[in-house]
């Protein structure tokens, strides 16, 4: 089994830069702001909309569209930009794959026509609460957060651990379908987590 206790996201992002050369032609500007919008347009959007698995489907595919846009001109707010695109995405997900009554209700009271305002707190502590859920494993919990709250691509994480990338997207949408439906929020008691949280903040920082 490999060892990756000490793998944080700072080794993380100079073992993929230096060494696979992930960039993939996008300009380092466009790939650090995304890296850093991140766990705060998903922070947004599961807030928002309130389920975090849906929400992070809809930022990933959100930030996958931003990076083969922007290298050729960035918009005015990014953050704004990525918070639209995932909610459309989002709003047309649940059009697409639910009929029933209730998600046909909401689909329609969530249409997104205008531009998302930009929210005034950051939801990056409920994210890292979330992904800290006593159900997940560290083998699950690490990487989830890692993505979510640190902001590294999958394929970034995977180069971490030392394993494939699809090995390790497996992990992260296994960790997902865990949390699938759960309201983004804080636990009813958050004290309960404290040891999993601590535990996860030193893995990434030490």
């Amino acid at each position: 089994m490999t060892r990756v206790t000490a793998v944080t996201p700072v080794t993380a992002v100079t073992r993929v830069t230096s060494a696979t050369g992930l960039r993939d032609g996008t300009p380092p500007d466009v790939e650090g702001l995304l890296r850093e919008l991140a766990p705060q347009a998903l922070g947004a959007v599961a807030s928002r909309y309130g389920e975090f698995a849906a929400a992070e489907d809809a930022v990933q595919e959100a930030l996958v569209t931003a990076a083969a846009q922007w290298p050729t001109g960035l918009p005015d707010r990014p953050l704004s930009w990525l918070i639209t695109v995932a909610s459309r995405r989002l709003v047309e997900d649940y059009r697409r794959t639910d009929a029933r009554r209730r998600r046909e209700e909401l689909a329609a009271a969530l249409s997104i026509h205008q531009e998302q305002p930009v929210p005034s707190s950051d939801d990056s502590l409920v994210l890292l609460f979330l992904c800290c859920d006593d159900t997940l494993t560290r083998t699950l919990s690490i990487p989830l957060t890692l993505r979510a709250v640190a902001g590294l691509s999958t394929r970034e994480i995977a180069a971490a651990y030392l394993v494939p990338e699809a090995t390790m997207a497996q992990r992260i949408s296994r960790a997902k379908a865990t949390l699938r439906g759960r309201r983004f929020e804080l636990p009813a008691d958050p004290t309960a987590r404290l040891r999993s949280v601590g535990e996860v903040l030193y893995l990434l920082f030490k």
